[in-house]
């Protein structure tokens, strides 16, 4: 065969290899509108890369026959749907799907429909739903102890934000069990989701509610609020799912010290000290490192990360740390912002051959998130992610959907990988914690040196706290948390989808046996894709209108370390990393005398706890102008000074020739 044709049809192979092969949700609408509880289903659906087949109850044929297919793997019924179903022969057809059984949820239950109905398809056990005043608000949602569904949800109360249109009737039996109760301190209990084994198929059972309580949307600290208004679903399609849902393999953590170099004490952090506290504890410190700080760093710390890199590691904070010196545009254009960038890496280089400690090229942004350009721009000059506060651009607007709250990631801002961090500096909701880990979401926290003001041991109970809640947890480096932190899912055919969200990713196989690995990323056309490793040699893939795409074949128990370089003007050696920039010096010195040499002296201390406990930033930032503007001041007047003098000097030779 002609090689050109033996490519295209490879292509072609490959390309049919990477179509979609999601597991599909079919929903089947009734007569009533149910655009509020539809809307979060197909969010949730496309959430978890599954597929949304929608059926109208007219179509009975068309309904057995989405039901039999093999890539069905939940239904989804309104309750006044019920009634023109063929019962007997859905549930035989739920029984009979190629895998196990078929879970079914019957949603939008609101009291005036048929009650024999909703015994029938619990067996009984579900024997009405009794309507329920409007003025009845419930405080919270309990989560029932379920180690299936609710697992390290099990005893918590999320905040209630919805009211239910009726109060589910269930027998008290084994058959039946309420996994989510709204509770209201003057009302009796509502079951919010119940759970019936019913003939041999499990169906879920979820009243109507309407919404009282909007105001997590469009927030950043919304997640319990943005998870209770879709708990039931949630619940229901994560566990109906299972590993043909997009999902991450394994749970990870980090704990980021934003600021310090390495030298020791840095303020209130002591480096071995730390290091016992780790070792104990189990958890793993990263520094946030400002490559300014790169050719100063002493002996004994950089011995200690090189020794210790499961416990210690290093990324990047900023280049200069001027402040938000990847802020506005208007205040610091884009190419200052790509220039102060290249110059970070190339300062980072130079670290590493300084000291011999990695680096992972991962930006932690000083004092808040940076516009979406500087996103690309860190994605060409071959950064994986970002991580800071917020994981939204500072010149986008917080997305409204619940279901971005989800994730404590993004690859919607210029395909560059962006996480958010909890700071240990304000108090941290457990509960988040529990909805996190419950999403098998990287737990990501992050403080600085005067966190550890009270003792060396400030983040034990938080380390303890996530360790308790799950103990899988792999405590790693921010650089290693990205490079496993890809979605994957199990396709029917037994091969597995995977979304590579970073440019770096260290692909596991867990099982016993050989697996086939269909990746995509979504890069798009820019920037342009200048080579692909695996395992460092040159990998064949292909590169699509939307990203990359190629498969693996990868043997039981081993990992594929797969990397993509960018196109871009980067040159290492062109570049300057001399501290030539005058107001960057003054201000890294007023740091070190602020951290280093202040807390030598008693006096000194005071002050600087004065300083952080009421937040007088803004009174550096004053100095600091005041600094730049008195030294740009006495340079004009030294030079102006000095050329006075060479003048005065110049005429006094003239003159004294002249009397000669």
């Amino acid at each position: 065969m002609n090689p050109p044709l033996l490519l295209v049809m490879c292509a072609l192979l490959l390309a049919a290899s990477l179509a979609c092969h999601c597991q599909d949700v079919v929903l089947i609408h009734g007569k009533r509108s149910f655009a509020t509880e539809e809307q979060q289903i197909q969010e949730l659906v496309s959430f978890y890369g599954l597929k949304l087949r929608t059926v109208d109850i007219g179509s009975a044929g068309d309904l057995m026959s989405q039901v039999r297919n093999p890539s069905t793997t939940a239904l989804i019924v309104a309750e006044d749907a019920l009634n023109g179903i063929a019962g007997e022969q859905l549930q035989s057809a739920l029984r009979k799907s190629k895998r196990s059984d078929i879970p079914m949820l019957v949603f939008g239950i609101a009291g005036d429909g048929d009650a024999e109905t909703l015994r029938f398809w619990s067996n009984g056990e579900v024997h009405g739903c009794a309507p329920i005043a409007a003025n009845v608000r419930p405080s919270v949602l309990h989560m029932a102890d379920s180690a299936t569904l609710n697992r390290t949800l099990a005893g918590f109360d999320l905040p209630a934000v919805a009211s239910l249109r009726c109060r589910l009737q269930i027998r008290d039996s084994s058959v039946a069990k309420a996994l989510v109760i709204a509770q209201e301190y003057s009302s009796l209990p509502s079951p919010v989701l119940v759970r019936v084994q019913a003939k041999q198929t499990e169906v879920f059972f979820t009243p109507q509610s309407y919404s009282f309580d909007q105001s997590f949307v469009g927030q950043p600290s919304g997640l319990a609020k943005a998870f209770s208004s879709i708990a039931p679903f949630i619940l229901f399609l994560d566990y109906a799912a299972g590993d043909y849902k997009w999902h991450l393999q394994g749970h990870y953590a980090n704990f980021t010290i934003d600021d310090p170099w390495l030298t020791q004490p840095y303020g209130d952090l002591d480096y071995p000290a730390l290091l016992k506290e780790m070792e104990e504890h189990n958890f793993h410190t990263t520094i946030a490192f400002v490559p300014w700080n790169f050719d100063r760093s002493e002996s004994a710390v950089v011995a200690l990360f090189r020794e210790h890199p499961d416990r210690y590691s290093i990324c990047l904070h900023g280049n200069n740390h001027t402040h938000r010196e990847f802020g506005d545009y208007a205040t610091n254009p884009l190419r200052e912002q790509e220039a102060g960038i290249k110059q970070a890496v190339a300062r980072m280089e130079r670290f590493e051959k300084l000291t011999g400690v990695r680096y992972d090229r991962l930006m932690v942004f000083p004092h808040g998130v940076a516009p979406e350009d500087t996103f690309r721009a860190l994605k060409m000059y071959g950064f994986s992610a970002t991580a800071n506060s917020i994981d939204v651009p500072l010149d986008h607007t917080f997305p409204t959907a619940p279901t971005f709250l989800l994730r404590p990631y993004t690859g919607a801002y210029s395909n560059l990988l962006s996480l958010s961090r909890y700071s240990v500096e304000a108090p941290i909701s457990e509960l988040d914690l529990a909805i996190e880990s419950f999403l098998g979401n990287p737990l990501l926290f992050y403080g600085h040196h005067e966190f550890f003001k009270g003792g060396i041991g400030a983040f034990d109970q938080m380390a303890n706290r996530v360790n308790a809640m799950q103990p899988q947890t792999r405590w790693a480096s921010l650089g290693e948390v990205v490079r496993h932190l890809y979605q994957i899912r199990r396709r029917e055919d037994g091969a597995l989808d995977v979304q590579m969200l970073s440019r770096e990713m260290n692909l596991d196989n867990p099982t016993s046996q050989e697996a086939v690995f269909y990746i995509h990323s979504q890069d798009g056309p820019a920037p342009v894709i200048a080579s692909l490793t695996i395992d460092g040699s040159p990998g064949a893939f292909e590169q699509t209108a939307s990203g990359l795409a190629l498969h693996l074949i990868i043997p039981p128990h081993q990992m594929r370390k797969i990397r993509v370089v960018y196109e871009s003007d980067l040159d290492l050696l062109k570049e300057d990393t001399r501290k030539t920039n005058l107001y960057a010096y003054a201000l890294r010195t007023i740091s070190d005398v602020r951290d280093l040499y202040l807390p030598k002296h008693a006096w000194g201390r005071v002050v600087v706890a004065a300083y952080y406990d009421h937040n007088f930033r803004f009174i550096e930032l004053y100095l600091e102008r005041k600094l730049l503007l008195t030294v740009t001041v006495l340079c004009v007047f030294l030079i102006i000074g000095l050329c006075y003098i060479r003048k005065r000097h110049k005429r006094h030779v003239v003159n004294g020739a002249r009397a000669s």
